[in-house]
């Protein structure tokens, strides 16, 4: 890189656009290839690491590692970042003397709101933006329509930091426009993740060995939560404690089960000699340890209903007990036990 190159970059602008996304501060510093391969590394590592915690074969352990080297590799990417355009020569330092480094603030105030403020002693502002940011965003944690707030108290502290100090550097006031669109673009999304992964995947923990072996006690399980899902055969699926059930094993009405689904809508289900048959057909079923030692049906599975029955049949409370499954009590299907790690499995 040339020496006139190297006077109108700045290393705290690039360190500002690496905090936003890696490989950003190492694009605007022209070292292209390093830039684009940190990002698309980061964006790799990100999906493989999801993938492992929420994709049914993928191993959870592994996502969570993966996260650790994820943040790992921001931090260095950082740094990198800085270092990927040298500082100035000795005589044009005093731009770069802390109290006068307006990215250097801008980067302080893209971690917390307020910090940039009191690095360069403006105590007041500073204190109502970082008392600010905390309680808005603790205040989001519990209320999501909150969910907006914090992102742009971040985003009007990076821009009042740097409108704060003399404008020396007209030629870089893209520079701020991008770094707060995307602060607010990054902080909105990180904000809305756990909302959204939320209202898509719900975790649950097994109460009972009822579902024995496949389940165990305290095993924690991903469920799908999909508004138009119809149980297939063999399904895992959770659901709210259906009105029979309620009534017959006197639960709390909050109570929820996981059951395997055993015959859908239409079908003729019956349980003897230890064996269960759909439609005068013996099901298969290498998912249980032992033959059901009761008798019961056939029964016709009516409209918009299932039968579902427990892995454990001798010790489950299920349809065989209290009848049918109701399709409006279903919550969703359980996909995978997602830990312990020595229990890490997709569910079939």
């Amino acid at each position: 890189m040339s020496s006139s190159s190297q006077r109108r970059l700045n290393p705290w602008i690039a360190v500002n656009f690496s905090v936003l996304w890696p490989g950003l501060g190492q694009c605007y510093g022209r070292a292209w290839v390093k830039g684009v391969c940190m990002a698309i590394a980061t964006l790799a590592l990100i999906g493989y690491s999801v993938w492992s915690i929420f994709g049914a074969p993928g191993n959870t352990m592994t996502g969570l590692l993966l996260f650790i080297v994820v943040g790992v590799f921001y931090i260095v990417n950082v740094f990198d970042a800085y270092h990927t355009l040298k500082p100035l020569p000795k005589p044009s330092m005093a731009i770069y003397q802390p109290k006068r480094n307006r990215w250097y603030a801008v980067f302080l105030s893209q971690i917390l709101p307020g910090f940039g403020h009191l690095y360069l002693q403006q105590a007041i502002v500073g204190g109502i933006l970082l008392a600010s940011g905390t309680l808005t965003s603790l205040l989001a944690s519990h209320y999501p329509e909150l969910l907006p707030i914090p992102p742009f108290l971040w985003a009007i502290a990076c821009y009042h930091i740097y409108r704060s100090m003399p404008q020396r550097e007209s030629a870089h006031r893209w520079v701020i426009a991008a770094i707060v669109t995307g602060l607010l673009i990054m902080r909105l999304i990180l904000g809305y993740v756990p909302t959204v992964v939320n209202g898509m995947f719900m975790q649950f923990i097994v109460p009972s060995s009822s579902m024995a072996p496949t389940l165990q006690v305290n095993d924690r399980m991903f469920v799908r939560d999909r508004p138009h899902y119809h149980p297939q055969m063999g399904d895992v699926v959770v659901f709210h404690a259906p009105k029979e059930a309620i009534a017959t094993l006197k639960v709390d009405p909050d109570t929820i089960f996981v059951k395997r689904v055993i015959g859908l809508p239409g079908q003729r289900v019956a349980v003897a000699n230890g064996q269960v048959s759909v439609d005068d057909v013996v099901l298969s079923e290498p998912y249980i340890s032992q033959s059901t030692a009761y008798t019961w049906g056939p029964v016709t599975v009516p409209p918009d209903a299932y039968v579902v029955l427990g892995d454990n049949r001798n010790e489950s409370a299920d349809s065989h007990i209290w009848g049918f499954l109701p399709e409006s009590d279903l919550m969703g299907r359980a996909y995978k036990i997602y830990w312990p790690p020595g229990r890490i499995q997709p569910l079939g």
